[in-house]
């Protein structure tokens, strides 16, 4: 029996002797946490309303007033500017307070201008920080009055319209 003990703690003795001093292993690894933060404004999946000036009759030097929306939708702290182009009758390719046309479709227009005010004095421009709108996005739509003006309404009878295309830039 006393062989017998001595075995099992010499068996036990050489067993543990690796363990007695030896220290764990480590490893160690590095990784990056990323995030990409966009700022995004929608002006075409919101609604715009038209300008509609009614239906009148011809009249020589008598302005009409009409007003429609925009609607626009930026991120939170986005800054933004609005422009406008000057339509598809205009004089020229400048949008500018009386360069703007409605057209019957023969021939005939009926001059307008597009201001970012209502006293009708801040016409709508397209060049970035000439005659356009800046404003900040707050995460909700934010409406965004047009002012219309025809001058006059002394042209022929007739259906008369004008596309304008609105840019956000942000």
């Amino acid at each position: 029996m006393a062989l017998h003990r001595t075995l099992l703690a010499t068996t036990v003795g050489a067993l543990m002797a690796p363990c007695v001093g030896a220290q764990a292993a480590t490893q160690t690894t590095q990784f990056q946490v990323r995030i990409v933060i966009t700022e995004s404004c929608d002006i075409q999946a919101v609604a715009a309303s038209d300008i509609d000036f009614g239906t009148l009759t011809r009249s020589t030097g008598v302005p009409v007033d009409a007003q429609g929306t925009l609607e626009v939708n930026c991120s939170n702290g986005t800054p933004y500017t609005i422009g406008m182009n000057p339509g598809a009758n205009a004089t020229s390719t400048t949008a500018a307070a009386d360069n703007r046309r409605m057209s019957d479709g023969n021939n005939n227009f009926v001059a307008y201008g597009l201001y970012r005010d209502a006293g009708r004095q801040d016409f709508w421009g397209e060049v970035i920080g000439t005659d356009t709108l800046a404003g900040t996005g707050t995460a909700s739509a934010q409406t965004v009055p047009v002012y219309g003006r025809a001058p006059s309404t002394d042209a022929p009878a007739g259906s008369y319209s004008d596309t304008v295309i609105a840019t956000i830039t942000y």
